[in-house]
């Protein structure tokens, strides 16, 4: 998830600038202690920080929408290992509840259309009774508000 996977899928510019690669799903479970083993040798091998794969998002599985996974998309496998990506609106809708500067500017980059809004209210209205704080919705419902009102002006 995150502009990680927006890159990978072509949603957002290759030249986008991300600091990681956000890790919200990762089947099977168990699979976490490896996926850490894992992380870090690449890190060491590749130079990158040892936070470059965030498995922190795993805690905010309340974000993703019900049927996210009818929509990923497969970006690459290595032997067991298949690595999927969110798919556009999905990346819209998790882009506008996180909310954040750069945030916006991929939001503001991925131009949602009429729809898409619609998509993103109808799933900030379904979070609160996943866990998202109300007021984490409000925040994103206005959001998406006043990014709509750039569109149509």
């Amino acid at each position: 998830v995150g502009a990680a996977a927006g890159m990978l899928t072509g949603e957002l510019p290759a030249s986008r600038t991300t600091s990681d690669c956000d890790v919200m799903v990762l089947l099977p479970g168990e699979a976490l202690g490896r996926l850490a083993i894992a992380s870090e040798a690449v890190a060491a091998d590749l130079g990158l920080p040892p936070t470059w794969l965030n498995t922190d998002v795993l805690l905010r599985r309340d974000a993703l929408a019900e049927d996210w996974a009818t929509r990923c998309h497969v970006v690459g496998q290595w032997g067991s290992l298949r690595v999927k990506a969110i798919g556009r609106w999905d990346l819209i809708a998790m882009k506008t509840l996180a909310g954040r500067a750069q945030d916006l500017a991929d939001l503001r980059r991925l131009r949602p259309t009429a729809a898409e809004w619609r998509a993103v209210h109808a799933y900030l209205d379904g979070l609160p009774a996943l866990g998202t704080s109300v007021e984490e919705v409000a925040a994103a419902r206005e959001l998406a508000k006043r990014l709509e009102a750039l569109d149509d002006g």
